[in-house]
């Protein structure tokens, strides 16, 4: 299902405002997520209300609570695991010749049938909101989802924590899990296979230490919870390995020619395929590019490519708040220079493969006044040539640019 007219129905049922649809688009645009997504992130709506506002815009049924808690054994090994995380779908009941599914577009007669071929079943789908599916994925076939939607969960977990704790005094894993929608404890279970959100398949370390002249190499202490809302989030284990983590198919090959990729960038219809064409056009001029995210006080790593940045960039967390080259860029400071000596740019470029470059670039992308994604790049053993960074500069007024006719395309697809 398209989510064509949700931003309209809200809008013309008095559930948001025009101003509030307009945020949301443009956190869509910029950090990725569907549009309730990011409803839910800016805490214009619970995720039941959703759900429910979804079933009402699209006249689909939502995914059983029960299914979607507890799917049927049978129908997860009906539907090949592959199969299940390029469509997103999570298989929850076999009856008879019929596999219920739930989907994020119930409505799409492609998916329907792929899913059809794949299993030798009739396909019964049920909607379910985005944040719900992807974390089911998670939880029941063992599909990690991407880094933003852990920590927008993991905010979300904080704030019904604290929500339930105003509402009464029972033990906190009871009140936590019934603002989650998530059944009672077995005896024997553990809380943290349903609410350890960040810490399933991340290591957090502080970097309030590390910006303090704590340890760059080695083993670092845990953070405190006084800390927790300034982390770090470095994967170690796949960063030891080389970066080995691919959840996704290869893009693609990209054409090796400006005029070309300048008019995919134009023509680009998501920020992944913008991204895609942004860090293709910042390698015709560098050994090494990367895109972050600036996000709800967070710079968070979104594609790279040049040595290991493709696997490793996605791992990388660092707040606004705790001095670094990235937290001056999200401020809207650009870099250009050797790398920087402090512990958490030490720590981040080595993380990244990118201790030995001779000199870096960090540029910062505005929209509206807004600094929304950070542009990194470095020339490896060279230094960066002026006639590159500024065409580097040029190519941040486009991403911009970008973002602007998408924002606009998306408002018009709501009705707003």
């Amino acid at each position: 299902m398209t989510q064509f007219g949700l931003g309209a129905f809200l809008v013309e049922k008095g559930f948001i405002s025009g101003e509030q649809l307009e945020q949301a688009l443009q956190g869509q645009v910029v950090n990725g997520g569907r549009l309730g997504t990011n409803l839910v992130e800016l805490g214009l709506l619970e995720l039941d209300q959703l759900a429910e506002h979804l079933a009402a815009v699209s006249d689909l049924p939502i995914a059983p609570a029960e299914w979607v808690e507890t799917p049927d054994p049978k129908a997860i090994l009906v539907l090949p695991r592959d199969i299940a995380e390029r469509h997103a779908v999570l298989p929850l009941y076999v009856e008879d010749t019929t596999l219920h599914v739930a989907m994020l577009n119930p409505d799409n007669a492609r998916q329907l049938g792929a899913l059809a071929r794949a299993t030798g079943h009739s396909i019964r789908p049920y909607l379910l909101p985005e944040l719900r599916l992807l974390y089911a994925l998670e939880r029941h076939l063992g599909i990690a989802r991407p880094v933003r939607f852990v920590n927008v969960a993991k905010k979300l977990e904080r704030v019904r924590r604290e929500a339930a704790a105003l509402r009464d005094d029972r033990p906190e894993e009871v009140r936590l899990r019934e603002a989650l929608g998530i059944r009672p404890l077995g005896q024997g279970e553990d809380l943290i296979d349903e609410s350890g959100f960040a810490a399933l398949h991340q290591r957090l370390a502080s970097a309030r230490e590390l910006a303090a002249g704590g340890p760059a190499e080695g083993a670092e202490a845990a953070p405190s919870e006084a800390e927790a809302d300034a982390e770090l989030l470095l994967d170690d284990e796949v960063l030891e390995e080389g970066g080995v983590r691919q959840t996704e198919a290869p893009a693609r090959k990209l054409p090796n020619d400006a005029v070309a990729l300048e008019a995919l960038l134009d023509a680009a219809t998501d920020r992944e395929s913008a991204g895609r064409a942004v860090i293709a056009l910042s390698r015709l001029h560098v050994a090494a590019a990367a895109l972050l995210v600036v996000h709800r006080g967070m710079v968070m790593g979104l594609l790279g490519d040049g040595g290991d940045l493709a696997s490793r960039i996605e791992a990388v967390l660092v707040p606004v708040d705790v001095d670094s080259v990235l937290a001056r860029a999200a401020h809207g400071e650009p870099y250009r220079g050797a790398p920087p000596r402090g512990a958490l740019d030490v720590r981040l470029l080595r993380a990244l493969g990118r201790a030995d470059a001779r000199e870096i670039a960090v540029l910062p992308i505005s929209l509206h006044g807004r600094v929304v994604n950070v542009l990194y790049v470095d020339a490896g053993h060279k230094v960066i040539a002026e006639t590159a960074l500024g065409a580097l500069h040029a190519l941040t007024l486009c991403v911009a640019r970008t973002y602007e006719r998408l924002i606009l395309a998306r408002r018009k697809d709501q009705g707003a």
